[in-house]
């Protein structure tokens, strides 16, 4: 058994029929280069699917709910799934495009994962291009973050065989038992929030301290106009994506002196920005995103959420595509300076005491929003450093597509993984407000495009202009993104 964290539950906590919270990971393949004598076909990845389960811990997880509702949800062992019911197939409409793939997206991530089993579905898609197939993994974020997913793909593929799992043991704990590992935990929640409340008040501290110096902070709340896709969420999803080359995302990272982030975010800036445009919505301040970074230890636990969020102001409102990256880059080094000042855990710590954490982070924003007429933030934008090559059945996988939730008010969703020399990048919509996400990707490479061609006459002319400020360390840290 495995007690969810505070972080993890929030997931449950949060999620409704309209704000499913599972991720998607989608795995492009081409079976004619496999080295497998077994074609993929899929009666053949369905008959793996039981060793998989067998070898990767998180796919045996299933919710056990406290009794009497007294304290959090556990993970128990259920190595013995129901496979017609996690592994499903979808054929695409011809020609089985990027379009046609992404239609299918949209109608899996609509329904909720089953709380009665393991949290995901594995769908098996073909009627790709070329013969190509797509393995599509639904995961509930409860069970992992983009750092743990990344691994579960990993062992998936074969390439993390310390995933390896004995078999747990799958009886429920009696009542006898159970309740008195529910006082225990309970009574140190309780014995432990004295320090969690000093721990709050230090930071408060710090806070302002840094504002009584002149220092910049997070992007602050409330403080970016609504636009369309900060409504209140319906069930229906709109997915599209893009891929824009690694080597050029390097090369303005290079002579701006800036991260790989930096330059993800200032892509989906400048997408956005000219979507905005071109409907007549763009507005004079910028809107702002709560980006993910992550927290997980090298030798930690390697599965569940270990995340600190970033709020960030994008520099919609700058025209000029350095003058937007110079500011982001500026936005994310505050970022950084501010985490690093703080007590990096408290608000995971928080989030043990959820009653608490569900007013501070659900309560109080509702409140904001009616007050202010504004979102809390404008929308979400994660960035995970993908794995290297990666085969499943003997296939190489050719593509790497991933994406998050939404969480009201954020109708938006940002997610890029880079692999085998391309970052995709999938945006996620609610289809009530932006029922056409593929007019924001469709502009992902051509903002990547604007900000090379202006990076390069930079560097050409005058480099020093985007040097950052001394001493300011902005070089990307493996796996510090999310």
């Amino acid at each position: 058994m495995r007690r969810l964290t505070g972080e993890d539950n929030s997931f449950l906590a949060w999620e409704n029929a309209a704000q499913p919270q599972h991720t998607i990971k989608v795995m492009v393949l081409d079976p004619s280069q496999g080295h497998s004598q077994q074609p993929l076909t899929f009666d053949a990845v369905r008959a793996m699917v039981p060793a998989l389960v067998e070898r990767v811990e998180p796919l045996q997880w299933q919710l056990l709910m406290p009794r009497l509702r007294l304290g959090r949800p556990w993970w128990v062992a259920r190595p013995h799934i129901d496979v017609d019911h996690h592994v499903q197939r979808v054929t695409l409409a011809a020609p089985g495009g990027d379009h046609e793939l992404a239609t299918a997206i949209d109608a899996i991530f609509h329904d909720r994962l089953d709380r009665s089993r393991p949290a995901w579905q594995l769908f098996y898609v073909d009627g790709l291009a070329d013969g190509r197939i797509a393995l599509i993994w639904k995961i509930h974020h409860a069970v992992a973050d983009g750092t743990a997913s990344l691994r579960i793909l990993e062992a998936l593929c074969g390439t993390d065989m310390t995933a390896s799992n004995p078999r747990r043991d799958e009886r429920r704990p009696a009542p006898w038992h159970w309740l008195p590992m529910v006082a225990r935990h309970q009574l140190a929640a309780a014995v432990g929030l004295p320090r969690v409340v000093a721990r709050t008040v230090a930071v408060s501290r710090v806070i302002l301290a840094r504002r009584r110096a002149g220092k910049p902070g997070y992007a602050a709340a409330f403080a970016a106009p609504g636009a369309r896709f900060n409504a209140p969420l319906t069930a229906e999803r709109r997915f599209a994506f893009r891929g824009c080359d690694m080597t050029v995302i390097k090369q303005v990272a290079r002579a701006c002196g800036v991260t790989v982030n930096d330059v993800f975010l200032a892509v989906c800036s400048g997408a956005l920005r000219g979507y905005l445009d071109r409907h007549g919505e763009l507005t004079e301040e910028a809107l702002t995103a709560v980006v993910p970074v992550s927290m997980r230890p090298p030798e930690g636990d390697p599965w569940g959420n270990k995340v600190a969020r970033w709020n960030v102001a994008l520099a919609t409102d700058i025209a000029d595509p350095l003058e937007r990256l110079t500011a982001i880059a500026a936005a994310t080094r505050t970022a950084r300076e501010v985490q690093a000042e703080r007590d990096l855990w408290l608000q995971h710590d928080w989030m043990e005491y959820w009653p608490l954490f569900w007013f501070y982070s659900r309560a109080l924003p509702l409140i904001g929003e009616r007050t202010t007429h504004r979102p809390t933030f404008s929308l979400i934008a994660s960035n995970m450093r993908g794995p290297q090559q990666l085969c499943f059945g003997g296939a190489p996988v050719e593509r790497l597509i991933s994406s998050g939730p939404l969480v009201f008010p954020m109708g938006l969703n940002f997610t890029g993984w880079s692999y085998e020399g391309q970052l995709t990048i999938g945006v996620l919509s609610c289809a009530a407000h932006l029922p056409d996400p593929w007019q924001i990707a469709d502009g992902l490479p051509a903002a990547l495009a604007e900000l090379a061609s202006a990076a390069s006459a930079v560097e050409v002319v005058e480099q020093s202009q985007c040097q950052p400020a001394s001493g300011v360390d902005v070089t990307p840290q493996a796996g510090d993104r999310v």
